[in-house]
């Protein structure tokens, strides 16, 4: 056991040298990191297994390195698609609210045609007020309402209950459409 430790005092002495002259040759700048297979005192043997050693530790890098950028990318795709995705969850959610008011809407609109087109009617001023306000409501919420009368036929947007003439162009609105950015809520059902 006394060889053993005598042997290991004596490599650590050694190492403390290669040490100290590894200082003396950076301080005289020269480069100390690649020693000739000549010049080590252990022989080639050992410097061929430090390579492989090195070799082995920049490959562990690159492996690291490639692995950290795979999952830095899967991290960037999984943000983008979850943003599409509470993107269209905001228009579902939009688009089933405008559908669930819908049905009121269409009675102030059957009201307010139904009205008497006197000026002093009772009430129809108070009922174009609250409509005109449900409509900026929804106009501001990314909700457009259209459908006009005189307006272009247009087969994605309106829905034809009739045709009286041989034209394109709309002839009476009998229910509004609503639309979300592009995507059609309802379409306007419309006598061309």
């Amino acid at each position: 056991m006394k060889v053993e430790e005598e042997e290991f005092a004596e490599q650590n002495n050694k190492r403390g040298n290669q040490k100290e002259e590894g200082e003396k040759a950076e301080d005289e700048g020269q480069d100390s990191e690649f020693v000739d297979e000549e010049e080590s005192e252990q022989g080639p043997g050992t410097i061929k297994k430090l390579r492989e050693k090195l070799q082995k530790t920049v490959e562990e890098k690159q492996e690291y390195l490639d692995g950290w950028q795979r999952a830095r990318a899967e991290f960037a795709n999984y943000k983008r698609q979850e943003l599409g995705i509470n993107a269209d969850r905001e228009d579902r959610s939009k688009a089933e609210f405008v559908e669930n008011l819908l049905p009121a809407l269409d009675v102030f609109e059957m009201a307010l045609k139904h009205l008497p087109a006197q000026a002093g009617a009772p009430g129809s001023k108070e009922l174009e007020l609250v409509h005109k306000q449900l409509i900026d409501s929804l106009r501001r919420m990314g909700v457009e309402q259209f459908g006009k009368v005189g307006e272009a036929f247009d087969h994605y947007k309106h829905e034809a209950l009739a045709q009286k003439g041989s034209g394109d162009s709309i002839e009476s609105l009998e229910r509004s459409g609503y639309s979300i950015g592009d995507k059609i809520v309802r379409p306007a059902q419309v006598i061309i």
